[in-house]
């Protein structure tokens, strides 16, 4: 143990150990009484055409209802006799032009203050920082230039950022509500967005981004399945020093760690993509639990490991499956997995190859966001599933 808490110092990004300090303080609400904190540029002209709408209906709607209330208490009828004047006036010109005209003129300038402001949020500038983004059930992976991926979003401060965003399933929305940006992402095709935010907030080591007040708020708004919130993520703006320190040492983090430490240290991290869907301790969820089920429809559907080692997983589909068949039907020299390691591999990169009892065709394909090592951890992680507590965390003395 005293070796692992060692090799975690060490492998640890510097960058996170001198922001570990600062990351306990609380960062306090801010904003207006409509509107969050304006934190990305575009936030001011996004929140001049909000309240620039919002004070003209406030207007309208007060002048509108002082004549509505003029008007009835001076033309009530009074008892039952009912006055008719012969030569009352039909029409107005001057007013009628005026409650026309002057109505459709606001309208216009509210249009040309959209578009303007549409037309800024959809043309990202040249010099724009990209990043791939990835929306999945339930969760991100945001991937950058030199290849390293996270979960959460940390971009460099005072610089545009492009973000260049698909979806592996299904309908998802990207939301910042502190930048002011919104996009739907849509399976088959992408979209994008981009933002530029001038103040650093720091950064948290990453078992506390998801919990921190550290950070602007990144949402999913399109309802997209049963672990829909757990789509909640956090956006950390470095200062362009730390911010490519930051991304160097995220590229090469899982290099650092030695084979003997891979499961341990690193297979928890990597976990954390796969938390939505699987649990640890048997408990249902959408895909097949790493425990032991007890109890319930899917009673013994667990223990992926054992029962992948010993091929009684029942097989109800897939492009490569075949209903009434297990797993020991495809899994050995000269089938379709050579080893139950591949058959693991396959089913991260590949999901819908195999469909297991139970499951429909859920998982997402990481193709492209976890390499081999990674998915040695996860095996390894799957193998020693002792050590580890419910949540995902090593508590074990191996490694």
């Amino acid at each position: 143990m005293m070796h692992l808490l060692s090799k975690i110092a060490v492998t640890a990004p510097s960058l996170l150990a001198q922001t570990e300090a600062p990351a306990a303080e609380s960062r306090e609400l801010t904003g207006t009484f409509w509107l969050p904190e304006a934190a990305s540029t575009s936030a001011e002209a996004t929140d001049f055409a909000f309240m620039a709408i919002t004070w003209l209906s406030y207007v309208f709607f007060v002048g509108i209802v002082i004549a509505l209330v003029y008007f009835v208490l001076k033309y009530r009828q009074r008892g039952n006799q009912v006055v008719y004047q012969a030569d009352a006036p039909l029409h107005n010109t001057p007013l009628e032009v005026g409650w026309t005209v002057l109505p459709l003129l606001l309208v216009v300038a509210i249009f040309f203050m959209g578009f303007k402001g549409f037309l800024d949020l959809s043309t990202p500038p040249r010099n724009a920082y990209e990043i791939n983004v990835t929306a999945y059930q339930w969760g991100w992976s945001f991937k950058y230039p030199n290849g390293a991926t996270s979960s959460h979003l940390v971009v460099p401060a005072a610089q545009p950022v492009k973000l260049v965003m698909r979806s592996s399933d299904v309908l998802h929305s990207l939301y910042i509500p502190d930048f002011r940006v919104k996009k739907d992402v849509v399976p088959g095709r992408y979209s994008y967005l981009w933002f530029q935010c001038d103040e650093p907030t720091g950064i948290v080591p990453e078992d506390e981004m998801a919990t921190t007040a550290t950070g602007h708020h990144l949402f999913c708004t399109e309802y997209c399945g049963t672990d829909h919130s757990n789509m909640n993520r956090k956006v950390f703006v470095l200062a362009e020093a730390d911010f490519e320190q930051w991304e160097e040492e995220q590229a090469r983090w899982l290099d650092k760690v030695s084979d003997e430490e891979l499961y341990s240290f690193a297979g928890p991290r990597i976990y954390s993509k796969c938390a939505n869907c699987h649990s640890i301790d048997g408990s249902a969820n959408t895909g097949p639990s790493w425990g032991n089920p007890t109890s319930g429809s899917l009673a013994g559907l667990g223990e992926i490991w054992k029962r992948t080692v010993e091929g009684s997983t029942p097989v109800t589909g897939g492009t490569k499956g075949r209903p009434g068949t297990t797993l020991a039907d495809y899994i050995g020299s000269g089938k379709l997995y050579e080893t139950p390691e591949d058959y693991i591999r396959a089913s991260i990169y590949n999901p819908g190859e195999i469909l297991v009892g139970g499951f429909g065709p859920n998982m997402p394909h990481f193709r492209g966001q976890l390499g081999d090592r990674a998915i040695d951890a996860v095996i390894g992680m799957m193998k020693n599933l002792d050590q580890f507590d419910a949540a995902g965390k090593f508590v074990g003395t191996g490694g």
